[in-house]
Order: structure tokens, then C-alpha cells, then sequence
């Protein structure tokens, strides 16, 4: 059996050696020459080089070379390429190339070699062996695991096109079919209305007509009238000629009728025929008397002639009176229906007056009842305004009385000094105690040394000291009805050389030169000025850093971000490991002088709080203290009892909290050489900026002035506070960054905290004087700009959400406006939902942006839902400001995360006071702006329903003070950028795609 498998083995070798001899080579390669045009388009480098790399045919720089070099931008040459390189490889770049094909292409194999491929890989098997084979083919598999899914995926996503697509087309059908409704309905309205208009020209014309006929029939029955007057009169003559005739031919003889009817010819033959038949018989007498006379006879003849005719036209006359009578009924009977209607016409104009007349009134009273609103509005406006400047006095007020007091208690010490002085002199003490060398922070000449005090006892703490310092009882509540910060403006209180330099016209604290700024601080750090209103409230067991100075009248630091929590007794740990405070041999008396002299701090909260250098022999170098200590916490500087942490105080905070470390046993430290040693190396480098290190967003406008030291930004700029301590003062070291990118833009000094809150109440007092003065209404100099944000309480906060950062003193709640707030930089990744300013305007912009359909692969939006009153207090739902109590409508927040997730930002209906709770979910929403144009009815076009332009403007007044207290930035779309719907919504799109990049700024410490 072994003998046999080698003689198999055997022939293998050598029907393969016969296979790929040098002339079978050559005729496969003549082969592959001769159909090079065909596989050079047939064949993909991309898929061939893995395998023939698995061979060892091609190096990785032969790859390179194929699929990356500039020189064969198309697959053609690309595909060439490898050709002429696996030709030069030889018989293995023949085997290779051959098993390739075999592999891929297994049709061009048979072609070239007229045998059926078998998918040996002898030569991966030769390399490789099966392990190396078997992972080559789950490479493979894989690989075409990976097209299957992108292709699935591909088809997808192309589906769910597909789906959206038909979605708008039948949406598009719908509104199409509609349109086709509403063109029909529209079309059949005009022809209706042609109809009507061509029927009322006709019953115009008609009535016109008639009227012209009426006319007519008028003017010929007064020509009727009168014609009928004329033969009346005619009758009544021929009545009374014949009557005269009558007598004259009784009275006269039968001779003189011949005579006499000569003269009755011609009368008779113009008189009328009316002749009444009681006539005849009288004339019948005479024709028959005068039958004798042949003369009488013709004139009877002539007579009765005329009489026939006189009768024939009397008919005709009684038949055209009897018409013209007709006529006359039937226009009278139109002019009666003619008066009707006048008369219904009146009727309706009458009652269409009187609806007019009632409207009008309506609207009179709702235009009053405007103004009252409007009047009601200006009364509130101006009593807040009054109520604001009454604070600022009171502020003001309180700042005088402090001094006085400050005043009053420099002469009080003054005189307490003399006095002590003149009783050592009574002692005749010849040196001065040890105790008169330790001054304390809080009076540079005062001691309170048992030796130099017979008035102020020693006690065994430090802030009951401080509470001996402070004003009585009295006079506190006296100044308690108003604060102005007013640390510096106390502190650097000009002296009686400099007040030639101020103004004495202005009502405000002028600000001191840089000069007596600089004096003060180093030479003049008089701490008795630093008294303050809440030095009774040291009985209140308030654990916060503010209580460390309540003593003070300084508010050198913002009160918005003071969040100590009680410290809770510590535990040790291997990594942060405090050193027990080393008791000295011999107790040091205690002294009311602070120990911050003793020592040099350098760093921050971004590096620590480390110690530099100790004086000699001093309490502090007898607690531990050395160089290289980073300082912990300090204890029992509070009122209540409570610590300071140093490790997150900036360089300010904790300089200024040491000047009140009266015991040494009250610092904690431990020795952190590696820490300290990295800080030096970064102070000795040019590119050091300082060790502190956080955000604040700006509340105000703060221009360039010659003495104070300003960067020059705007309100809601974004500042990266580098170093506390600039140039050892108390100012700020800072970078202006872009909100967009959080790179810095430039460099330089700000005023701190107390500073800047003195400059914002300094503002609003002018803005509001500015606005009682009439000629300064109207100039045309543009005010600056002010972000009214008031103070968060410490109890407020959320402990633990973002690292708290102790930068201020000061915890004074009278004093609701800060000058900075602190912000966090958040970078979110997932699609963010967006909201809009005026609410009104959502939906009709949610609906115009999702009606294209590439919109629907960008936007999406959640349908309001009903609300169960039972769920309204749910933080997971948000409701709505348009609901009503009877009918609660809102949007989940699973609903939220699901649009999200699709990866699509979401178009939410909700107004700007659900901003905060989504915020306090995680959800970072993109909040536009729209400011309106002058032209409001640009913006009605988006507006849903009915609404009046004086609701418009109390929605958009009312959401411009929402945005001043959200705690992000939003977006703002000026009128100028816009001109029309579409134009909007293109800008809305824009700016959704850009705030999607950009960096975010919260302000933590607000989400309550």
C-alpha cells in the first residue's frame, strides 16, 4: 500500500511537471497575448492581487504599484499591469495567474486551457499548507459576507427610498386629484358666474326697455289728455252753436234760414260731429219745414254729412282713448312691481347697513379692548422699570451706608488703638508682644492678642471673631433692603489726592484707576471694608463657600457656581492619601492674624492648589506644610461649620479663602512632588497661560477702556478663563473662542466676576434712565446689549452632573444677575431634534420642510398625542403650549429617541419651555430663531389658522424673554436673510446642518 501511494504521489508530480514545463509556458502565455484585450476588461486587479499576494506571486509593492499608482488611472491598465508583471514572475506567475482564473474566472480558464477548472490551490497548499488555504477562504467568505450585507443594506435603504418616494407620489396624487377637484368646482363657479352676470345684463337691458316704454306711454296719454281737452272744448262750442241755432230758427222765420245757414257752414264744417241724438229731432223738423227751399235742403244735406263724419272720428278718438287707457293700467301695474322691488331692495340695503354698523362696532371694541391691554402692558412695563430703579437706589443706599459704617468703625479701632496704646505706655512696656508681628487679614493695625486687647476677648474660632467685626443689629437690618456688589468699589475706594479725577457729576460708583487698583491690592487690603449684610446669617447651617465671606461687603465672584455639598467624613485611599496635621511640641497661642503671609501658592483647578515656599519658623512650616504640599481642603471657614475644597477652587478663590486660615490645624494637604514638579515645567513654558481652566458664557457687552482691562467681547460670547490671578491681581486671563469650533480667536484680560456684575447694574441703571430721558429715546446710538440671568441657588443644583469648578466667594441671593455663567462644551454625535422661535410657526414650517421628498431621508417629526392629566407631571412627556386643560397634547420622549435613532433630526411642535426638560433627558435640541420682517404677512403664510397681528406680537415678545434664559445658545435667522418662504426654509436647513457640526454650549448649574 505505501508503494503504491508513492508511485501515485509520484505521477502526480510529474503529469504537473509535464503541465508547467517551459514550452507549455510559453504556448499559455501566446494564449493569454492573444486574448490580453479580453481579460484586460474582464478581469478586476482589486480581486485578483489577495490571492496571488496568498501565492507569493506579488510582493505588497507590486500591489501598491497595481491598484494605487497614478500611472494606470483605469482598470484596463491596471489589470495590463499585473499581466506583465506576472509574466516576469515566470512559471509561478503562470501557476498563479492560472489558478486565479480558475478560481474568478473559471470560463476564460477553460478557454485558455481546454480543461475544466478544479479549484486545486496547489500552490496556496504548497506555501501555506490547508491552514493556510482555510484561512484564505474565510477571508473570501467573509469579504463576500461583507458585499451581502452592504448589498442587503443597500437594498434598504433603497427600499425604504422607494417607500418614501411612493409615499409623496401618492401624497402628490391625493393633492393633485384634489387641485383637479378644486379646478373642476372653480371652472363650473365662473361658468356659473358668467351665466348670472350675462342674465343680470339682460334683465338690465330688459328694465331699461320697459322704462323707456313707460316713457313713452307717459308722454302719449298726456298728448292724449290734452288731445281730448281740445275735443272736449270743440263739443262744449258745437253744443252752444247749435243751441244758438235752435233759437234762432224758432224765433226767426223760414226766410232767414237760408241766411243763417250760410253763416253755419263753416262752422259746421270745422266744428266737431259730437252732436248729442236729442239734436235730430229738431233739425229733422227744419229739413222738413224748408223742404220747399231747395237751398235749405243742400244745407241739411251737408249738415247731416258732417254729422256722420263728426261721428266716425268720435270712434276712432273713444277707441284710441280706450288703448291708451290699457296702456296706461299695464305700465302702471309695472310700476308698481317696480316699486316692490326698490322697495325689497331697500330692505336688504337697510338690513346690510345695519350688519356693517354692528361689525364696525365689534371691531371698535376689540381695538379698545387692545389698548386697554396694551395700556395694561406699558403700566407693568413701567412699574417693573420703577420697581428696578428703586432697587438700584436702594443698592446704592445700602453701598453709602456701608461705608459709613466702614467709616465708623475705622475711627471706633482708631481710637481703641490710642487706647491701647496709652495703656501700654501705663505698663511701660518696653518691647512690643509676640503677638502684634501677626496682624490680622481682616485690620492691618489692629492686634488681638490678649496683651494689646482689653476690649474684643479671644476666642477659640476665627469667624466668631469676624461676627465681633460686624455692624449691629440695627444697622444691618437698616442695609438689608438693598446689595449692590460692591467688593472692589469698597476695596478700591478712591482716596481724598484721587477724587480730583472723578466725575462729581455722575450718580454711579466711578470706577478707580488702575493705578489705586493696584495700590489697594498690594499695600492697602484694608479686609474691615469687606463687611457685609449677612454676617448675622452665620447662625444658618449653610455648607457653601459663600459663608467663607459672608462677612465681606465683596461679591469678588459670580454666585452662580458655588455648589459645595457637606463634606462627608473621608476614608482613606491609596490613591489621594491625606497627611495627619503634625502637632507641635509646644501649643502656639492662638492668633488672630491670618497665616496665608506664612506661605506662596501657586496652580489652579485645573492643576491643583500647590504650595511654593514657607516662611522659616512659622505656623505653617510647624503643620507640615513645605514646598510642594498640594492644599486640599480648608476647614471650618464657614459659618456653619463647613470646608472649602481647594482641589477645585480656581487660583482666586483660593488665595482670597486662605486669607481667613487662622488655624493651622484647619488645612488639609498632602505632598504630591509629581504633580507639583508637572506644574513648574508648565509654568517655565512660553506657551503656559495659566492653571485654571473653564467656560463662561458673557451677559453682557464689554467694550475696550483705558483703565479697565478688557478683552472687548459681546453678550453670549463664549471665554476660556486661563489664569484667575493675571499679573497677581484680582482680573482674568482669557481666550475668546468660536462657539462654532471652540478655537481660540484672542487673547487678554477681563474684569473678574465682581467687576463685571458692578458694570451690569451701572448698565441697567442708564438703560433705564436712557429710557425716561425723551431725547436720548431717539437717538440713534445703539444700546448695548444685556442678558438678564438671575442666580441659581446652590440647593438648586444637581451634584454630580458636570465637575464643579469653585470660582467665586460670594452666595449673596439679593443680587439675582450675574455678568458670566459657566458652560460646559458638549460634542453630540446623534442627530438633534430642532425647535422654533415663535412657536406659532412650527407646524406650518414643520409641514413645508417635509413636503419634499429628500426631506424625508433628513426630517421627521412626532405627532402630538393625548395626555392623561394623570401623566402631565411625567418628566418623559413634554407638552405642548397650544393644549388646553380640557385636551392635553404631547410629545414622549420615547417618541423623541426613536426618530434618533433613525438618524434624522426631529421637527418637534413643542415651545421653548420644554427646552430644559429635554436637556435634563439628554436630549440636546437646535433651537431657530426667526426674527419677522416688517411685513408681517411673509410670516402668515406659515401660520396655521387665524390669528391676529397683535397676538403675533405678544407670542414673539414673550418667547424673546424665554430665549434670554435658556441655558444654550440658539441660532438667530435675521430678516435680512431671507426674503421669502422658500428662501426661508432653505436657510432653516442650512443652519440645521451647520449647528448639527457645531460644538455646544449648556450651562448645567441652570437645568434645575
Amino acid at each position: 500500500m505505501s508503494g503504491t501511494a508513492v508511485w501515485s504521489t509520484d505521477y502526480v508530480t510529474q503529469e504537473e511537471r509535464q503541465l508547467w514545463s517551459e514550452g507549455r509556458c510559453e504556448e499559455l502565455w501566446d494564449k493569454v497575448e492573444g486574448v490580453r484585450h479580453k481579460l484586460t476588461r474582464i478581469l478586476n486587479p482589486a480581486k485578483l492581487t489577495p490571492y496571488l499576494r496568498q501565492c507569493k506571486a506579488i510582493d505588497e509593492q507590486d500591489e501598491d504599484e497595481v491598484l494605487n499608482s497614478t500611472q494606470y488611472p483605469l482598470r484596463i491598465s491596471k489589470a495590463g499591469r499585473l499581466i506583465d508583471i506576472l509574466h516576469g514572475r515566470g512559471q509561478r506567475g503562470l501557476q498563479a495567474f492560472m489558478e486565479s482564473l480558475e478560481f474568478y474566472h473559471p470560463e476564460q480558464y477553460t478557454q485558455l486551457t481546454g480543461q475544466k477548472p478544479t479549484h486545486r490551490c496547489s500552490i496556496i497548499l504548497d506555501e501555506e499548507g490547508p491552514e493556510g488555504l482555510t484561512q484564505f477562504l474565510l477571508l473570501e467568505v467573509h469579504k463576500l459576507r461583507e458585499q451581502l450585507r452592504g448589498s442587503r443594506l443597500c437594498e434598504r435603504r433603497l427600499s425604504q427610498r422607494c417607500r418614501t418616494a411612493e409615499e409623496e407620489r401618492s401624497r402628490a396624487e391625493r393633492k393633485t386629484q384634489d387641485l383637479q377637484h378644486d379646478r373642476l368646482q372653480m371652472e363650473r363657479l365662473r361658468q356659473d358666474w358668467e351665466a348670472s352676470s350675462r342674465e343680470l345684463a339682460w334683465v338690465k337691458d330688459r328694465h331699461l326697455e320697459q322704462a323707456e316704454k313707460y316713457s313713452r306711454a307717459l308722454e302719449d296719454q298726456a298728448k292724449a289728455s290734452a288731445r281730448e281737452r281740445e275735443l272736449l272744448g270743440q263739443v262744449e262750442q258745437l253744443k252752444t252753436r247749435l243751441m244758438e241755432l235752435d233759437e234762432q230758427i224758432e224765433s226767426s222765420p223760414v226766410s232767414a234760414v237760408p241766411v243763417n245757414s250760410k253763416s253755419l257752414v263753416p262752422h259746421c264744417i270745422n266744428s266737431s260731429p259730437a252732436v248729442p241724438r236729442e239734436r235730430e229731432k229738431p233739425l229733422h223738423q227744419i229739413s222738413i219745414k224748408g223742404s220747399d227751399n231747395i237751398k235749405t235742403q243742400a244745407l241739411l244735406d251737408i249738415i247731416q254729412q258732417d254729422r256722420k263724419e263728426a261721428t266716425e272720428q268720435r270712434h276712432e278718438l273713444c277707441g284710441t282713448i280706450a288703448r291708451i287707457q290699457g296702456e296706461l293700467e299695464n305700465s302702471e301695474a309695472f310700476r308698481q312691481m317696480l316699486e316692490s322691488q326698490v322697495k325689497q331692495l331697500q330692505v336688504k340695503f337697510r338690513t346690510i347697513q345695519l350688519d356693517w354698523e354692528m361689525e364696525q362696532k365689534r371691531s371698535i371694541s376689540y381695538f379698545n379692548q387692545i389698548m386697554e391691554l396694551e395700556k395694561e402692558r406699558d403700566q407693568a412695563l413701567r412699574s417693573r422699570d420703577s420697581l428696578q430703579l428703586e432697587y438700584t437706589d436702594c443698592l446704592l443706599d445700602k453701598n453709602r451706608l456701608r461705608k459709613r459704617i466702614a467709616e465708623l468703625q475705622a475711627n471706633m479701632e482708631e481710637r481703641q488703638r490710642e487706647l491701647e496704646k496709652e495703656r501700654d505706655r501705663s505698663r511701660e512696656q518696653s518691647s512690643s508682644c509676640v503677638h502684634c508681628s501677626l496682624l490680622s487679614p481682616c485690620c492691618e493695625d489692629q492686634c488681638y492678642g490678649p496683651c494689646c486687647s482689653l476690649v474684643l476677648n479671644p476666642q477659640p474660632n476665627g469667624p466668631q471673631e469676624l461676627l465681633r467685626k460686624s455692624p449691629p443689629v440695627g444697622q444691618t437690618n437698616q442695609t438689608l433692603e438693598g446689595s449692590l456688589s460692591n467688593s472692589e468699589d469698597d476695596l478700591l475706594t478712591p482716596t481724598v489726592d484721587s477724587e480730583k479725577d472723578i466725575n462729581r457729576l455722575s450718580i454711579f460708583p466711578f470706577p478707580p484707576c488702575m493705578n489705586s487698583i493696584h495700590r489697594r491690592v498690594t499695600l492697602e487690603f484694608d479686609q474691615d471694608s469687606w463687611g457685609s449684610d449677612e454676617n448675622l446669617a452665620g447662625f444658618q447651617n449653610e455648607l457653601s463657600l459663600s459663608d467663607s465671606c459672608s462677612s465681606q461687603h465683596s461679591d469678588l465672584f459670580p454666585p452662580d457656581l458655588i455648589n459645595l455639598p457637606p463634606v462627608p467624613p473621608r476614608k482613606p485611599n491609596s490613591s489621594l492619601r491625606l497627611e495627619p496635621l503634625p502637632s507641635p511640641s509646644t501649643p502656639p497661642k492662638k492668633a488672630k492674624g491670618s497665616l496665608a503671609d506664612d506661605i506662596t501658592i501657586i496652580g489652579g483647578n485645573r492643576t491643583g492648589i500647590f504650595v511654593t515656599s514657607v516662611r522659616a519658623g512659622s505656623p505653617a512650616e510647624q503643620c507640615g506644610l513645605k514646598e510642594g504640599s498640594e492644599l486640599l481642603e480648608l476647614e471650618k471657614v464657614l459659618f456653619g461649620g463647613g470646608s472649602v475644597l481647594l482641589n477645585q477652587s480656581t487660583g482666586e478663590v483660593a488665595h482670597f479663602s486662605l486669607q481667613w486660615w487662622t488655624e493651622p490645624s484647619a488645612l488639609k494637604h498632602h505632598t504630591n512632588t509629581e504633580a507639583y514638579s508637572k506644574l513648574c515645567a508648565q509654568r517655565s513654558s512660553p506657551a503656559f497661560q495659566g492653571a485654571d481652566s473653564f467656560y463662561v458664557r458673557v451677559n453682557m457687552d464689554l467694550d475696550l477702556h483705558s483703565d479697565l482691562p478688557c478683552l472687548g467681547v459681546r453678550c453670549d460670547d463664549i471665554v476660556h478663563v486661563t489664569d484667575t490671578r493675571y499679573n497677581g491681581k484680582y482680573q482674568w486671563h482669557c481666550t475668546l473662542v468660536n462657539p462654532d469650533t471652540a478655537k481660540p480667536l484672542r487673547q487678554g484680560a477681563m474684569p473678574n466676576y465682581n467687576r463685571a456684575q458692578q458694570l451690569l447694574l451701572v448698565r441697567l441703571r442708564t438703560m433705564a434712565l436712557e429710557q425716561k430721558d425723551f431725547k436720548k429715546k431717539i437717538s440713534k446710538k445703539v444700546s448695548d446689549r444685556v442678558r438678564l440671568v438671575k442666580a441659581v441657588s446652590p440647593s438648586c443644583r444637581e451634584i454630580g452632573s458636570i465637575p464643579q469648578v469653585l470660582y467665586t466667594l460670594s452666595n449673596r441671593h439679593e443680587e439675582h444677575l450675574v455678568p458670566y455663567s459657566m458652560v460646559q462644551p458638549i460634542q453630540v454625535k446623534t442627530k438633534r431634534p430642532v425647535i422654533f422661535s415663535p412657536s406659532l410657526l412650527s407646524r406650518g414650517l414643520i409641514e413645508r420642510l417635509l413636503q419634499p421628498a429628500e426631506s424625508g431621508l433628513d426630517f421627521n417629526t412626532c405627532q402630538p398625542e393625548p395626555i392623561q392629566a394623570t401623566e402631565r407631571k411625567d418628566s418623559t412627556i413634554f407638552l405642548l403650549d397650544s393644549s388646553t386643560p380640557e385636551q392635553l397634547l404631547g410629545i414622549r420622549l420615547q417618541s423623541v429617541q426613536e426618530v434618533i435613532s433613525q438618524d434624522k433630526h426631529c421637527l418637534l411642535e413643542l415651545g421653548l419651555g420644554s427646552v430644559e426638560g429635554l436637556l435634563r433627558q439628554g436630549v440636546y435640541p437646535i433651537i431657530i430663531h426667526i426674527r419677522p420682517k416688517n411685513k408681517k404677512h411673509k410670516l402668515k403664510k406659515l401660520l396655521t389658522g387665524r390669528w391676529d397681528d397683535s397676538v403675533m406680537e405678544d407670542v414673539c415678545q414673550a418667547e424673546d424673554l424665554q430665549l434670554e434664559s435658556l441655558p444654550l445658545l440658539y441660532h438667530t435667522l435675521e430678516p435680512s436673510t431671507w426674503s421669502c418662504s422658500e428662501e426661508l426654509l432653505l436657510a432653516i436647513r442650512n443652519v440645521i446642518h451647520s449647528q448639527q457640526t457645531a460644538m455646544l454650549w449648556v450651562e448645567f448649574d441652570r437645568l434645575q
